[in-house]
């Protein structure tokens, strides 16, 4: 994930203490950003659920950019190593499991969804004292009531050859950015042909395909703040309300509207 340029909240994170008390089975840390916060790469030694209940937060893990919106959260198993950012005024949630007790494997980021109930009960559980057995049964009925997202929602490949990092963070960045191919070349001092065929060896995907996931992901995440479409489409890179849609629809399988107003 690119970060240059930031002018906010660096939290360095390599050595992350373990959270869930012994005799547990998850914990919830409840965060409400005041400005703009980044992550530098970390792991930690239990699972971890990132989610949030108001705006969003964007997140590299696996190699892959995911966007967590309202609803969603993403899978971190133990050891991977992820780093993200989040902008101001976001409440996100991290809740963490005890990989002795975890059965369910998951053993890669996936996108989990997280519904209201289950949102509601970490939260009580993270503010309210009670019996060791009445937690360890409330704990469970979260864990079991947590199921997979379809990963298309959130998570977008990065190709990771660094001759193209600099076109990586930049559209990264500002997904609107609308250099061709032949002007990205150009600056990188690379053939158009190199970067054709490297988008295709890393990602299996074009240059083109992979920019327009990119907006997708970045469309998603200002839907979920309420953002209209005609603004949406405009802040990632189109020209036309239409165009945004059609494009939308191709890649996530419902319209912008769908979306933002939760359809």
């Amino acid at each position: 994930m690119a970060t240059s340029g930031l002018d906010d909240l660096v939290l360095d994170q390599a050595e992350v203490p373990r959270a869930v008390p012994d005799d547990f089975l998850l914990t919830t840390g409840v965060f409400d950003t005041e400005e703009k916060t980044r992550w530098q790469p970390h792991t930690h030694d239990e699972h971890e659920l990132l989610w949030c209940e108001r705006g969003v937060v964007t997140m590299l893990a696996d190699d892959r950019l995911w966007t967590v919106p309202p609803g969603m959260g993403l899978w971190i198993p133990r050891g991977v190593v992820h780093e993200g950012q989040v902008e101001s005024n976001v409440a996100f949630r991290a809740t963490f499991f005890s990989p002795e007790s975890w059965t369910r494997g998951w053993d890669r980021p996936v996108a989990v969804k997280v519904n209201p109930a289950v949102q509601q009960l970490l939260v009580h559980l993270a503010a309210t004292d009670m019996p060791q057995d009445e937690r360890l049964r409330a704990q469970q009925v979260c864990i079991d009531m947590l199921s997979l997202a379809r990963s298309f929602d959130l998570d977008v490949p990065v190709p990771q050859d660094p001759r193209l990092r600099s076109l990586v963070d930049s559209v990264l960045n500002d997904p609107s950015d609308d250099r061709s191919l032949e002007q990205w070349a150009g600056r990188l001092n690379l053939s158009s042909r190199t970067i054709t065929r490297t988008f295709s060896a890393d990602l299996g995907i074009s240059f083109a395909q992979w920019r327009r996931l990119v907006r997708m992901r970045s469309a998603l995440g200002l839907l979920a703040t309420g953002m209209s479409v005609s603004m949406v489409g405009r802040r990632v890179g189109y020209g036309t309300t239409s165009a945004f849609v059609a494009a939308f629809r191709t890649v996530v399988g419902c319209t912008p509207g769908d979306v933002r107003d939760g359809s």
